[in-house]
């Protein structure tokens, strides 16, 4: 038993790290994308007031950039894979099993507000889905599905690979993305650059 509750704690804390690496592509995506909007700004000041100082600056600021969106970039699509493992079979029926209890625990017409609960409406919704791999997950009557937005003619619908597909899907977007305002922060440098060499010459 201890080995076994020892595994599930590791794998949590696994789970914890993939969340916390998936935060820090997000967190530097983030704060690139608010360095570029600060530094357009100095950008412009450099060019109306013609200061090469601050045109090197941007360009050194900008080169920094790139490699910050270079990280960002490979992060999100190497850790991918990884992040997508977090929608497995074991935690999905975990949280619906707990979600399924808190509805037979309180007796309530409406479903509880919680995130977990709230999390399943959505989802099944959106996705037009019931359940991990069917309906018969829920163990509901029609009424209490349908008040959960799983109807029926997505009863054997899973939503599992819809969960699968999005995280996957968003976590590349995010790297695609990435690259993308890579390639607009190189042109930016190279602007800035051809612009203070000129002005080092006027």
């Amino acid at each position: 038993m201890k080995g076994a509750e020892g595994s599930r704690m590791q794998d949590k804390d696994n789970d914890f790290l993939e969340l916390r690496r998936l935060d820090m592509i997000f967190g530097l995506f983030t704060a690139a994308a608010c360095v570029l909007i600060l530094m357009f700004f100095v950008s412009a000041l450099a060019t109306l007031k013609r200061n090469k100082f601050l045109l090197r600056a941007y360009c050194a600021v900008i080169a920094l950039m790139v490699v910050v969106q270079l990280i960002a970039g490979l992060l999100a699509f190497t850790y991918s894979d990884q992040i997508n493992q977090l929608a497995s079979d074991d935690i999905l029926y975990e949280s619906l099993y707990k979600t399924a209890k808190l509805y037979d625990d309180k007796y309530a017409s409406p479903p509880p507000s919680d995130s977990e609960t709230q999390f399943w409406i959505h989802t099944q919704k959106t996705f037009s889905c019931c359940g991990v791999l069917s309906s018969k997950d829920w163990s509901f009557t029609e009424a209490q599905l349908q008040a959960y937005s799983c109807f029926r003619p997505n009863y054997a619908n899973g939503c599992e690979k819809q969960i699968r597909s999005r995280i996957s899907s968003d976590t590349q977007y995010l790297g695609a993305a990435s690259m993308g305002v890579v390639l607009i922060e190189i042109i930016a440098s190279f602007l800035a650059g051809y612009r203070a060499y000129n002005l080092s010459y006027d």
